[in-house]
């Protein structure tokens, strides 16, 4: 549908909502971390682009971002615009009761690992 910068945008002619597409990062990587970060950069810029221009012609009242791979492993982008009374509904996602509970010590630890990250980007951090 379009080449950009880092992506191509494409849409199937049927949708699951109006206005989805998703954009395909030209480079081959699994995880968007595994781009260098000017590379990120640019596909994440591409991203926006096309959230905008969907936002501008579809007026959603809020557009969802969706990275799987599990099925197609190779970076890419869905967007799907959300409306009043689409057919997913709109409404806040609920656990079950019987979902996975953290440990204060997990929490803490994903907490550690985040802020030790940070100091070094996406290059792995001594140990």
């Amino acid at each position: 549908m379009a080449e950009l910068t880092a992506s191509w945008v494409s849409a199937p002619a049927a949708a699951p909502l109006p206005g989805y597409a998703c954009v395909v990062s030209k480079r081959h990587v699994v995880e968007p971390y595994e781009l260098s970060p000017d590379e990120r950069g640019l596909f994440w810029d591409d991203a926006m682009i096309v959230a905008q221009a969907l936002a501008s012609l579809y007026e959603p009242v809020k557009m969802n971002y969706e990275i799987h791979g599990n099925v197609v492993p190779h970076l890419h982008l869905h967007l799907f615009p959300r409306y009043d009374g689409d057919p997913y509904g709109t409404g806040v996602l609920r656990a079950k009761e019987d979902a996975f509970q953290r440990t204060e010590q997990e929490l803490a630890a994903i907490g550690d690992a985040v802020r030790e990250r940070s100091r070094y980007g996406t290059q792995r951090a001594p140990r």
